[in-house]
């Protein structure tokens, strides 16, 4: 089998909504890959680390989003789809850049089983959280939390702003034996960091199921599956448990909607860890967070994207 590769480059603050548009056409893997992940990685290098990156690499530009698709019958008319969903979210969004052309490329089976791989290398996140893919050898240093990853066709590696604003977040704001509910949990990267940070129990939910079953696998991988139940649903719809913390690493008026479930979601001073949104975004997630009676008491930004900690 042969797979079409489609890719655009957008800016930072793109990046994550033409991804969503490239999972919703059925993309068989999304990745990242630009300037802003490359500075992040250097400024995080220890000074005796070698660079994953050529010092050479330009460091200004935007950022690449990829996805793969099979080359079937049905491949024609999935570009087709993108190109009229970015030209309709476009349209409708004036403050938006110009619109970004799809680049498309096919590749052999045999490649695309390694090509994806390239992409993710050994990434240390916060102050102890390193994550490693599944499929590389890694001996951590004294008090290293290890996360192994394979992010499959799951969104939630660890290299996007707002996943790594998120994993700062909890390993800042997370209270020992805490219980934790990660809403859109993607590749589980979240729910796995919490459970190995204490939390007594975590359950993610996501309305993908493939996300849900590469979530379950990177639970096993990471030995947390006492602790930690993925499990399919649509935002906190039938969730009926009470929680230390929320975490909702997703779209800006994804978090605005969901704030208004917080009061039976989390315990008299929970708190909830919302990210996946720009700048731009950040006063509507605020109004929500905030009609929901919760106050601000934390805020990071990493490149155009904000993490929130709120407090009920």
């Amino acid at each position: 089998m042969f797979w079409a590769e489609v890719s655009c480059e957008v800016s930072d603050e793109d990046s994550e909504m033409v991804a969503d548009l490239l999972r919703l056409a059925g993309a068989g893997g999304v990745a990242f890959i630009g300037p802003s992940l490359i500075r992040d990685r250097i400024s995080s290098a220890d000074s005796g680390e070698a660079l994953v990156f050529p010092e050479s690499m330009c460091l200004d530009g935007p950022l690449r989003v990829t996805a793969y698709f099979p080359v079937d019958d049905l491949l024609e008319n999935r570009v087709r789809l993108i190109k009229e969903a970015l030209e309709e979210k476009w349209a409708r969004e004036g403050g938006l850049g110009p619109r970004p052309a799809l680049v498309l490329s096919q590749i052999e089976n045999s490649n695309w089983a390694t090509a994806w791989k390239s992409y993710y290398t050994v990434d240390h996140v916060g102050e102890r959280v390193v994550i490693v893919p599944s499929w590389v050898d890694y001996s951590p240093d004294r008090g290293e939390v290890v996360i192994l990853l394979d992010p499959g066709e799951a969104f939630g590696t660890g290299q996007h702003e707002s996943t790594r604003g998120a994993i700062r977040a909890i390993e800042a704001h997370l209270e020992p034996s805490a219980r934790l509910l990660d809403v859109g949990c993607g590749s589980g990267i979240l729910s796995i960091v919490a459970a190995k940070l204490g939390a007594s129990m975590v359950d993610g939910v996501d309305n993908d199921s493939v996300a849900v079953a590469v979530a379950r696998s990177n639970v096993d991988e990471n030995q947390v599956s006492d602790r930690v139940a993925i499990n399919l649903g649509d935002l906190a719809s039938g969730i009926t448990g009470r929680y230390d913390v929320v975490v909702a690493n997703i779209l800006a008026d994804v978090v605005a909607r969901l704030a208004r479930d917080l009061p039976r979601l989390l315990v008299p001073g929970g708190k909830c860890i919302s990210s996946g949104f720009v700048a731009k975004q950040e006063e509507c997630v605020r109004l929500a967070l905030e009609s929901a009676g919760h106050t601000i008491i934390d805020r990071l930004q990493l490149e155009e994207w904000v993490t929130l900690v709120s407090e009920g």
